[in-house]
């Protein structure tokens, strides 16, 4: 799971040393995987519990997160 494509862009959305564009296209990507491990990582982001995440990304995380979990219904 650690080597995956989802948690890679995971990581990328948590890179402080990335542009906040870099982050949201990671966050972006990581929605187009549409996996449940996608699902995972994108609520981690939602939830971040170590206060990493900024708020601006938290909701656009919550966007894709929303969406993503409509077409999995």
């Amino acid at each position: 799971m650690e080597n995956s494509k989802e948690y890679q862009l995971y990581l990328e959305a948590l890179d402080n040393e990335r542009s906040a564009w870099g982050r949201r296209t990671a966050v972006r990507r990581l929605c187009d995987c549409k996996t449940e491990e996608s699902l995972y990582y994108l609520n981690e982001l939602i939830v971040d519990r170590y206060l990493i995440v900024p708020d601006w990304l938290k909701k656009i995380a919550r966007e894709y997160y929303v969406s993503l979990c409509l077409e999995f219904l």
